[in-house]
């Protein structure tokens, strides 16, 4: 019971890690297009990713910290 309790909390920050990378690593060739095309002094499509990218980074860590103190409840349970 203990060792899947800690298991999900890896999983769970595994599951964070891929979110807080989500930006580089799943930027489309046409996102990237968008982003560097300029439309006067700011790009508007530049600016939504980049506050999408933010609010899921953000996402991210939340769950990286959940997913520690899961880690953590599970080993002083177990010791």
């Amino acid at each position: 019971m203990v060792q899947m309790l800690i298991l999900s909390g890896l999983i769970v920050n595994l599951i964070a890690s891929i979110l807080m990378g989500y930006g580089r690593i799943f930027r489309s060739k046409k996102t990237i297009m968008k982003e560097s095309q300029t439309d006067g002094p700011k790009n508007v499509q530049e600016e939504k990713h980049r506050l999408l990218e933010t609010r899921i980074a953000q996402i991210g860590a939340v769950l990286l910290a959940v997913g520690f103190a899961i880690q953590i409840w599970g080993n002083i349970v177990d010791g």
